[in-house]
């Protein structure tokens, strides 16, 4: 079977001839290229090309962001909007002025409204790319208060949604049979979580939530449109496997909000991708533990970039378990695994001792690394996973009956 003819099985719940491998590396090859320590057989390659080397799959999740791209491309960043050459869509907005101009490692965004301007500001330090980070961080949020809603809710209304699916199409070809080249939709789930993970500070707006939480409602309700026209945009692109929403931590997104704010919209996307013949991705890293019992209910095709013990509350077992029989989860192994600082030898192989025992016959599952192979990761342990994959052998799972 090929890399991609593997993963889709997975998500099915199909036998495959192995455990599929797939693990993340743009955020390894961006650290190490900055500080100028890529080795040489990597040098020139994008994340496919990458993966041929490792003879793993290629983990396309959205984009190559390892490819460069143009500045203007952040210029709605600031709203958790951005625009790669391999997304099957593009936004624009449109009957606004807007400026953007760039500064060294700083990016700004002002647009007028009749409620008044917003101003976003961001910045990409060096720092930052030598630690493989792609994409920066938001230093002035477009949402200082309740008094900046009605501004946030008209750039909304004037935002347009382009298909795009010449661009995705050339993003799959270029993934080829490596991989699942999956489509990408929004970082918020619903329009509340882009406000909460997008637009504020996360501790304004627990704050907001629970004073202007009406206030807020509205805003979402006003976002909502923006939403139904990106579902449609990657609903009608050619990919397989679709990207909706991303970050939960039973903390940060804690169980009521999740509940009602998150789990519905993940709900909707996913049913309307299923009824064009695709499968509905969500990004779970975080911590899950009190979350696991509401993730059956979003029927999530897939759970990706799943972080176990010990870098959070639950063994990959207990994820599996919680995410319920037709989720396929994709991740299981904690980045630390692959840093000799924080595991030596003996507790690696101790540590694979038991992940494996407790995978039973290993359906419904992509082995990858939770988040990203980080930039001084050992890539002899990256092997050394590939080892146990193939010892593993096949995958045959018990059909479930619907």
């Amino acid at each position: 079977m090929t890399h991609r003819e593997q993963m889709l099985a997975a998500i099915r719940g199909e036998p495959t001839d192995q455990i599929p491998w797939a693990p993340r590396m743009d955020l390894w090859c961006i650290a190490q290229r900055e500080r100028g320590t890529l080795p040489r057989e990597f040098v020139g390659l994008n994340i496919a090309e990458i993966a041929d080397v490792l003879g793993a799959a290629c983990h396309a999740l959205r984009a190559d962001y390892t490819l460069k791209r143009e500045a203007r491309d952040l210029a709605l960043r600031g709203f958790g909007i951005e625009d790669h050459p391999d997304y099957p869509l593009r936004v624009e907005l449109r009957g606004l002025p807007v400026e953007f101009r760039q500064d060294g490692e700083f990016f700004r965004t002002t647009i007028q409204t009749d409620a008044g301007n917003v101003t976003t500001l961001l910045q990409h330090t060096a720092e930052m790319k030598r630690d493989g980070i792609s994409m920066p961080f938001v230093k002035e949020f477009a949402i200082r208060s309740v008094a900046d809603f009605e501004a946030i809710a008209q750039i909304f209304e004037h935002l347009e949604v382009i298909p795009m699916p010449d661009r995705y199409a050339a993003f799959r070809r270029r993934i080829g049979e490596r991989g699942i080249a999956v489509g990408n939709g929004p970082i918020g789930a619903s329009p509340m979580h882009q406000i909460f993970h997008e637009l504020v500070p996360q501790e304004q707006f627990f704050y907001l939530y629970a004073d202007e939480r009406d206030a807020l409602r509205r805003l979402a309700a006003r976002m909502e449109p923006f939403y139904f026209k990106v579902l449609e945009a990657v609903a009608a692109c050619e990919a397989e496997v679709v990207f909706w929403g991303a970050n939960y931590d039973q903390n940060l997104t804690w169980p009521a909000f999740f509940k009602t704010e998150i789990a519905p919209w993940l709900k909707k996307a996913g049913d309307r991708l299923r009824a064009c013949g695709k499968f509905l991705l969500t990004h779970t890293d975080g911590e899950n533990q009190k979350l696991l019992p509401l993730y059956p209910s979003c029927d999530l095709d897939v759970a990706e970039s799943v972080c176990p013990h010990p870098m959070t509350l639950c063994t990959l077992a207990e994820v599996r378990k919680g995410m319920g029989p037709k989720t396929t989860v994709w991740g299981g192994i904690p980045s630390i695994a692959l840093l000799p600082s924080s595991m030596d030898d003996q507790k690696f192989e101790a540590y694979f001792d038991d992940l494996f025992a407790q995978l039973g016959r290993g359906d419904r599952l992509i082995l990858g690394v939770s988040d990203n192979v980080p930039p001084d990761a050992d890539l002899s342990r990256l092997r050394r996973i590939q080892e146990r994959i193939r010892a593993f052998g096949p995958v045959r799972p018990v059909q479930i009956r619907a």
